[in-house]
């Protein structure tokens, strides 16, 4: 009980008392929107897939230019999407979307006929490595995505301090 009562008040003493202002509302809220990523799609696909972060996978996602809607980049919209993943442990994805920026970007081990070993290949935000995601399609399909650095993102943001430099 000591510990809890300590850790709370070391967490209190963190959160900036006299600097909530408009942008720091904002601004926790936009950290809190990127936590989630979740997004629905049609077309040409067929998926069932767990991971936890980029690295670790198991399942596969086959997407051909599938209509997209959903929670994207701290926005609702529209977008197409190609995707093609693959994995049991070690995992392989490769992503290219149009009508947004990057959704997650493309990662996993590669292994190229000029290099002695594979290596790993990732496109975007580091923080889009730190992802728990689930993936479920049958020419319709949902993605949901826990965004783990986000998460740290948000709560030592209460700090004003922000290691995802996306504050405004």
């Amino acid at each position: 009980m000591r510990l809890a009562r300590a850790a709370l008040v070391a967490v209190l003493a963190l959160l900036p008392a006299c600097t909530v202002t408009k942008d720091y509302v904002h601004d926790r809220a936009a950290d809190l929107v990127d936590v989630l990523r979740l997004h629905l799609f049609i077309g040409d696909c067929l998926a069932a897939e767990v991971q936890v972060t980029q690295w670790v996978g198991v399942g596969f996602v086959h997407e051909a230019n599938v209509r997209a809607f959903g929670l994207h980049n701290r926005a609702l919209g529209t977008w197409n999407e190609t995707i093609t993943a693959y994995g049991l442990i070690l995992h392989n994805w490769k992503e290219q979307v149009k009508g947004i920026p990057t959704y997650s970007g493309s990662y996993g081990w590669w292994q190229r006929s000029n290099q002695g070993g594979p290596s790993f290949s990732h496109k975007g935000d580091a923080f889009d490595l730190w992802n728990i995601r689930a993936t479920a399609a049958i020419l319709v399909g949902a993605d949901v995505e826990v965004r783990l650095a986000e998460l740290f993102d948000f709560i030592v943001g209460l700090t004003t301090w922000d290691p995802a430099d996306d504050d405004g």
